[in-house]
């Protein structure tokens, strides 16, 4: 046992010298006379100017610790005079006994006053460059160090630290080649007692500053931080964190307030952020991230995120917005959205999408790949939706000015440039479609829509269009097309039994259409033009119609014949109940249009007391009308509330058309067509009663003379 007695006894001597040792030189050291060398070694190494204007402390028994007063680094050459960094104060000590056990044991450690200078000039060189470059190019070679392989064992078995105070911290940042500046100015943070592997509580706050667009943000943030170096796992629990924003380009000053937990397992390549809620403009966003990857080259996030219901015109208040003015203002009131998204560096997807509006439900999804040159794919399904709920409330319509007004004062088409985004469409790769159950659109009721939109190169195309139209079907196709310096529209459309009427009634302002009928209709129509007056004038193509069991509403010519016929008699106008409208059992045409004027020539319609044929045009531009219609009496007009006109049953009766649309002339020329018909009788009575008369005369006279000059004896 001697031999033990006498390692103790060397160990004891061993303590005492090093403790003696470590007095005298706490006693006798002052590192404050070595500031100029440190200052020299630095500038040695780096280039740069170490000031230390401040006190250095230091104590080496039983804990290792250093303390440094005012300290600044100089800028790099030729950047700004301000230093790079800066520093008021540090304290930091270390128990040196439990470093002999692979263990670190590390006091509070404050950072005060730390300031940095971030700055790259217009050539993307930064005010780090050179550091990096001088801790990358050693004097000597330097030995390589061996990677440590997971799940083995850290250098140091434990770490302990009392805790981490950073006060009064500031960060600028300045890029001349991008044109922006940044500043963190207050930053705080305080950390509680840090042990590997067990929670310890975390409190930031921060304020950021951006000069142009001025802009501003704060936060403060509260968690519970574990860090496990041995698992590479790190996690923020139970953060709650307050955000304040407000700057020049925001509508209005923004706050919001988030919880969730936070993880990261860089063993895995993963990190999750769980329990996520965002409340902040009247509503509450809830959901999940994860992110797989994080050690490969291409890491991938996805998640989920939904809403409660919410009032977009509160949302739309809170961002200092006016809500839009509807028809219907009880809409936007109640809505909810809740999606599921995939993204990575090559494409983002939004895989599922489900929206409430009111009493709309949406469904979809989306993808965005080619971040440079966007292409978006995606499908949307609605159930069933009133547009004209969200449409603005209708304007009171201007009184039209009098059929007789000269033309400058009528309004005409509007001569505004349209301002379409020409760019953006050109720069567009879009092939999407959409699904719509039932849509009220203009007062008009789709069923059982289907579309699908492409965009690509300039080139937008809607086809093909599909669905049920009031008991009939409906496919079209449009176009615009602006790879050209004048935008081009193009449409076509096919109806099959479609009854005309209620389409009419729905889409007409004062309810009532100007046609009703079983309808089917072809129409090509394209046009080219920068306003609405160009592409009115623009305007071309063809197409032809048919109508079945219809009216013509607006006009009766029964009526119109009756009314003419007892003016011409001096007799009193007759009036009736029936229909404003003019029945028949088929109504078919064609029609071309050339620069904004529709033609047609070959009008015929029949019913059991008419037939009609009609020619004439529309003139678009002008907005006046000018058609003949000419009308066959096949039937006496009794039991029609009139009398009977037989006298001109088989006649022509042409009706006239004309003036402006807002109030076109309908006129019917029935004393000519009555002068025709007397000039037709007489020569009737004629050939009929006078003629045979002359006749009988004519043979009793011949008859007479030859009595006369009989000479006797002959014969």
């Amino acid at each position: 046992m001697k031999w033990f007695k006498r390692v103790l006894i060397l160990l004891l001597a061993l303590l005492i010298l090093a403790g003696a040792t470590a007095a005298y030189l706490v006693a006798t050291f002052d590192p404050n006379e070595h500031k100029d060398r440190i200052s020299a070694a630095v500038k040695e190494q780096t280039g740069r100017d170490l000031v230390i204007e401040g006190e250095i402390g230091l104590t080496l028994f039983p804990r290792l610790g250093v303390s440094l007063g005012d300290t600044w680094l100089s800028n790099a050459e030729g950047f700004t005079d301000e230093p790079f960094a800066r520093i008021r104060e540090v304290e930091l000590s270390v128990a040196l006994m439990p470093l002999l056990r692979r263990e670190l044991q590390v006091e509070q450690i404050r950072l005060v006053g730390l300031a940095l200078n971030l700055e790259r000039d217009a050539q993307g060189r930064t005010n780090w460059d050179d550091l990096v470059e001088a801790a990358e190019t050693p004097d000597e070679p330097v030995e390589p160090r061996l990677e440590r392989v997971p799940g083995e064992a850290p250098a140091l078995r434990d770490i302990d630290v009392g805790g981490l105070v950073i006060r009064d911290a500031s960060v600028s940042w300045r890029d001349e080649q991008a044109g922006t500046a940044l500043r963190l100015d207050p930053f705080n943070m305080e950390l509680g007692r840090i042990r590997l592997g067990e929670p310890t509580p975390l409190e930031m706050s921060l304020r950021l500053h951006q000069e142009e667009p001025a802009m501003t943000a704060e936060m403060d943030l509260n968690a519970r931080l574990t860090i496990d170096l041995e698992a590479q796992r790190y996690d923020l629990r139970r953060l709650v964190a307050a955000v304040d924003l407000s700057g020049e380009e925001l509508p209005a000053d923004l706050s919001a307030r988030i919880r969730a937990d936070v993880g990261a397992d860089l063993a895995a390549g993963t990190a999750a952020i769980d329990d996520l809620s965002v409340e902040t403009l009247g509503l509450t966003l809830s959901g999940r991230m994860a992110v797989r990857g994080l050690d490969a080259d291409n890491p991938r996030v996805s998640g989920e995120l939904s809403s409660d219901t919410f009032s977009v015109r509160t949302l739309l208040r809170e961002l200092g917005e006016e809500p839009p003015e509807t028809a219907d203002p009880d809409v936007l009131e109640n809505v909810s959205v809740e999606l599921a998204f995939e993204a990575d560096a090559d494409a983002a997807s939004l895989t599922s999408l489900a929206v409430r509006l009111d009493d709309t439900r949406l469904t979809g999804n989306a993808r965005v790949s080619q971040y440079d040159s966007p292409a978006i794919r995606a499908e949307l399904d609605v159930d069933r939706i009133n547009l004209d709920r969200y449409l603005p409330p209708p304007a009171d319509e201007p009184v039209a000015p009098p059929r007789d007004a000269p033309e400058a004062e009528r309004e005409g088409w509007p001569d505004d440039p349209i301002e379409l985004p020409v760019e953006m469409l050109r720069s567009l790769n879009v092939n999407a479609g959409l699904a719509v159950g039932e849509m009220i659109i203009n007062g008009l009721t789709l069923t059982q829509l289907s579309l699908t939109l492409s965009a690509r190169d300039g080139l937008v195309e809607l086809k093909p269009f599909s669905g049920r139209l009031y008991e009939g079907s409906i496919e079209a196709a449009m176009s615009l097309d602006v790879r050209g310096d004048t935008p081009r529209y193009a449409f076509e459309q096919q109806l099959r039994g479609v009854r005309m009427g209620p389409l009419l009634d729905d889409m007409s302002e004062d309810g009532e259409g100007l046609l009703a009928g079983t309808t089917r209709l072809n129409a090509r129509i394209n046009t080219r033009g920068q306003s609405v007056k160009d592409l009115v004038s623009a305007l071309n193509g063809s197409g032809d119609f048919e109508f079945a069991d219809g009216a013509v509403k607006g006009i009766n010519i029964a009526q119109i014949i009756r009314d003419a016929e007892a003016r011409l008699r001096g007799q009193s106008v007759e009036r009736t109940d029936e229909p404003n409208q003019t029945d028949f059992s088929e109504l078919r045409g064609s029609f071309t249009i050339r620069d904004g004027i529709v033609t047609n020539e070959d009008l015929s319609a029949s019913s059991p007391l008419l037939r009609v044929r009609g020619q004439g045009n529309a003139d678009l531009p002008r907005e006046r009308l000018d058609y003949r219609v000419n009308a066959t009496l096949v039937a006496t007009l009794e039991g029609q509330s009139g009398r009977s006109l037989d006298e001109l049953r088989g006649v022509n009766l042409p009706i006239r058309i004309r003036g402006p649309f807002s109030d076109p002339s309908v006129s019917l020329d029935l004393a000519s067509v009555m002068e025709g018909r007397a000039r037709e009788e007489a020569e009737r009575r004629l050939r009929e009663e006078v003629t045979p008369r002359i006749e009988e005369q004519r043979e009793g006279l011949e008859e007479q003379l030859r009595d006369r000059l009989r000479i006797p004896g002959l014969r």
